[in-house]
């Protein structure tokens, strides 16, 4: 996933999804483990996948492209003795379409092993919103 933000793709989410979004990120800041019915239809197929967590910004990030990020998903999965986490940005467009974007994979906690707790707070701060939450 590329961090210019002028070349990013971003990925529809149904409006089931974007609903158990916004209703389980209404405190800002917190992160909150999440069942796979919150989560993009699409990131559901990843193998392993053992976790699920969002977390909301304390106000929209206004990002070029008419959109606002309004949080950002991480998914954990096992792969042997390696556990393995992505980051997910999910906005609105300006026509009101809730998306996501990632995987962002360049952060120290990518990768840590399956024995050890999931680093949670250091699997968010997604670089297009770096320094603008």
């Amino acid at each position: 996933m590329s961090d210019d933000p002028s070349k990013v793709k971003w990925n529809p989410v149904n409006s089931t999804t974007a609903k158990h979004l916004t209703d389980l990120t209404t405190t800002p800041g917190l992160v909150y483990p999440v069942a796979s019915n919150a989560i993009p239809n699409q990131l559901k197929g990843i193998p392993g996948v053992v976790d699920y967590y969002v977390s909301s910004y304390a106000r929209p990030v206004t990002l070029n492209q008419g959109v606002a990020a309004g949080g950002e998903i991480a998914v954990v999965r096992h792969d042997g003795d390696t556990a393995k986490a992505y980051n997910y940005l999910f906005a609105t467009s300006s026509n009101g379409q809730v998306c996501y974007t990632g995987p962002h994979k360049d952060f120290t906690s990518h990768h840590f092993a399956t024995s050890t707790a999931v680093p949670v707070e250091s699997l968010f701060g997604h670089p297009l919103t770096k320094g603008k939450t």
